[in-house]
């Protein structure tokens, strides 16, 4: 048998192996083609060749698997997901988590906003921050969001001194610290760290997703909305939102809390821009925060003077408010809460102020302040009671000069309270002058006096009070001097005619009338009383032979004036003229009583108010004229 005629015969149930040389069959193991002798072993390097491609294909769809299943989930989340209704729904079954917690009951269904077919469940809580009284100063209902945090605004914070988060009738939670900073109007704060509640995460606000609101107050669904005017605020970017939105409410994105609004407490849209709810931490302590913006402060004084109730007296309840403008304020105008303000304060303080009064503690009262405190409060009814107590006190000298020193150091104030608290200064001297007349202690008086004139120079009150002084001593002529250096309001008008005839009286009592004038002056003005019942403007005039009075004066004193009237010819500026004869029963000048004079009746040209003083009543008297000093005399013959 030959090469050629060799033949390979293969069990039936043996694998075989091809060559791929001549393609002869040969048995699994052969290394070498029988047939040709080529080999039949792939090398290790093909093999892997083979092996990875394997590996890649398998990959590949796996990786196709999950990209269309993860696709199919996303569009299903889509399609299944509803805006969210504020509807209130029961809340978890563990609001608070702890460590190892009790079963709790759930809270009432209106602690929380959830939407109708959303697992998002936004838990809702009672702020209380009470002060360092104990006194609750503020309540608020919050959302709570990335496990324990609140967002609240400074202004309801400040003087708070123990915050707690009620959720439900039976759980108080404290909050102990938060983040804040003093460009912040919102500050984040946290529950105890070693707690949790469940809520949507907090995450910070993107301006390139959509947003939408969600109110906490009332049942409108969620609305998509847009952040207007965005700027930085600390650790918050203020905005705006359109006006309709301006109830209490969470902002989110991707059912993740990014913001807030609050209502009528603060104006605006406040979004976080900090980290991921999950890692903060709390980088201010709620008793630092206290202690940063509250404590040893007026306000602080003034929150722990309020809690002093019945069982303290009006006095040291007074004490206790005064010494609070010993303290700097720590709050501006705008934070400062309306019970706390310094006109609130000041209205308490001086209801204790009338209360002491009527128990006669005047003195207890006036001791409590000094000028410098009365300059602080800047208040003119605080200040005017504070002067009364003390004088009744300590005397009406020592309230004049407690009034002094403050108006000095007051701040400038308007024109309206000026105008008072100079009237009140003007009374204060004129009683303080009135009370020392009265004890006849004239040079203390005439003290008081100057130091009035000093102080308010152009008061046409106190210096009638000089008139009155040297009326006191029997010096007409000072007091003549006095009276007629200023002119007087018309409602003074009695008050002066009662000096003139005072001074008057004591002229009389010295057998002279001492007229005075103005000096180089040609005419000669004076009053005097006709008939004891009518004032009468009168110019001496030693050219006329009778007196004349107008008209009205006539018909004032009730003279008939007829055809029984004898009538007289007179020389007027005007022309001839003639005037009717009536006799007056009296004229008194300047206290000195002359009877039945003879006076013609006759309005004088372009001066239809004024008479003259003629010879029938002049030559009753020597006269002295000294017109370089604008006197005249008149003695009676």
């Amino acid at each position: 048998m030959t090469e050629q005629d060799l033949e390979i015969i293969l069990p039936d149930d043996e694998t075989i192996l091809v060559c791929p040389q001549c393609y002869t069959n040969n048995p699994e193991g052969s290394n070498f083609c029988l047939n040709c002798g080529t080999s039949l072993r792939t090398s290790s390097a093909e093999r892997k060749k083979w092996m990875w491609l394997l590996v890649s294909v398998f990959l590949f769809i796996a990786a196709m698997v999950y990209f269309h299943q993860r696709m199919f989930s996303l569009r299903q989340s889509k399609v299944d997901r509803q805006p969210a209704s504020s509807q209130a729904q029961a809340p978890p079954k563990e609001m608070i988590k702890v460590e190892t917690p009790p079963e709790e009951p759930p809270p009432p269904k209106n602690e929380e906003v959830s939407a109708a077919s959303d697992p998002l469940t936004i838990p809702l809580g009672l702020v209380v921050i009470k002060d360092i009284t104990g006194k609750v100063i503020n309540e608020v209902q919050v959302p709570v969001v990335g496990g324990g945090w609140i967002a609240l605004p400074k202004e309801i914070c400040l003087g708070g001194a123990e915050w707690v988060l009620k959720m439900g009738t039976d759980t108080e939670v404290s909050i102990v610290g938060g983040i804040y900073n003093d460009e912040d109007r919102i500050g984040l704060w946290r529950i105890l760290e070693e707690l949790t509640i469940d809520g949507p995460e907090l995450y910070s606000w993107s301006a390139t997703e959509p947003l939408t609101w969600l109110s906490i107050t009332s049942d409108d669904s969620p609305e998509p909305v847009v952040l207007e005017d965005p700027r930085e605020q600390g650790n918050f970017i203020e905005g705006l939102l359109p006006e309709d939105f301006t109830e209490t409410g969470v902002l989110f994105q991707q059912d993740r809390a990014v913001g807030w609004t609050f209502g009528d407490l603060v104006t605006g849209v406040f979004v976080w821009r900090g980290e991921e709810g999950k890692y903060l931490r709390p980088e201010i302590r709620v008793d630092d925060f206290y202690r940063y913006t509250f404590a040893n402060s007026r306000e602080e004084e003034f929150t722990r003077a309020l809690a002093m109730e019945k069982d303290y007296t009006s006095i040291e309840r007074l004490e206790a408010f005064a010494s609070g403008f010993k303290f700097e304020p720590k709050l501006s105008a705008k934070e400062t809460p309306a019970h706390l303000r310094k006109a609130t304060v000041i209205e308490k303080m001086r209801e204790l102020i009338a209360e002491a009064l009527n128990a006669g503690a005047a003195r207890a009262v006036a001791s409590i302040f000094d000028a410098q405190m009365l300059i602080e409060t800047a208040d003119n009814g605080l200040l005017m009671d504070i002067a009364r107590a003390t004088a009744q006190g300590y005397g009406i000298e020592e309230a004049v000069n407690l009034t002094e020193s403050v108006m000095a150091g007051l701040p400038p104030i308007t024109q309206e309270d000026d105008d008072q608290l100079e009237k009140f200064f003007s009374d204060l001297y004129q009683n303080w002058i009135t009370a020392l007349l009265k004890n006849g202690n004239l040079r203390e008086a005439w003290r008081a006096y100057r130091l009035g004139s000093q102080e308010l120079p152009d008061d046409v009150d106190i210096h009638l009070m000089g008139v009155e002084l040297a009326l006191a001593e029997n010096d007409w002529v000072q007091a003549e001097e006095l009276l007629f250096m200023r002119e007087y309001p018309s409602t003074l008008n009695d008050k002066v005619r009662n000096l003139q005839a005072q001074i008057s009286e004591l002229k009389a009592q010295q057998g002279k009338i001492v007229i005075n004038f103005t000096p180089g002056t040609r005419q000669i003005p004076l009053t005097a009383v006709l008939n004891s019942n009518a004032y009468q403007s009168f110019i001496v005039d030693t050219g006329a032979s009778l007196i004349t009075i107008p008209q009205s004066t006539a018909d004032a004193l009730g003279l008939e004036v007829g055809a029984s009237n004898p009538l007289r010819k007179v020389y007027t500026a005007g022309g001839v003229k003639y005037a009717p004869e009536v006799t007056l029963s009296s004229i008194t000048v300047e206290g000195w009583e002359e009877n039945n004079l003879k006076a013609l009746v006759l309005d004088l040209p372009n001066q239809s108010e004024w008479g003259l003083l003629g010879m029938n009543y002049l030559r009753r008297f020597r006269m002295d004229i000294n017109t370089d000093n604008g006197v005249l005399l008149l003695e009676p013959r």
